[in-house]
């Protein structure tokens, strides 16, 4: 459980800092998708074997991999609804994004890489 919460807290902190920065030069949704891009390849590399200490076969990384594409699509969903519609600050399209994506990361990462017991 530790190792998940620093991998974890890493991953988010990373990306959400680097989110927040090219937010600031780049449209939102571009922003996003290349922290996601890098998160999900640290997610799918690290994950499995440091955080639930299981070794995941590639086809198990290829089916967290789409989850991530899947959560990917929800954060896009995100940040439409909280530029486009609510006219919401940068801060809150950021943390608003990660609220919903995170639990969301979590979930697929525990049913597809935590192993089994």
């Amino acid at each position: 459980m530790l190792r998940f919460i620093v991998v974890g807290a890493a991953n988010t902190v990373g990306t959400t800092s680097a989110f927040f920065g090219l937010a600031t030069v780049l449209p939102v949704r571009i922003a996003f998708t290349i922290v996601y891009a890098a998160g999900l390849a640290f997610v799918v590399v690290v994950t499995p074997g440091y955080v639930f200490g299981s070794h995941c076969s590639w086809d198990r990384r290829l089916l967290l991999a789409l989850w991530y594409v899947g959560t990917y699509g929800v954060g896009i969903g995100v940040t439409t609804l909280l530029t486009s519609v609510l006219s919401a600050p940068r801060v809150a399209v950021v943390l608003g994004t990660v609220m919903i994506t995170a639990p969301l990361s979590f979930l697929g990462a525990r049913l597809l890489a935590g192993g089994r017991g």
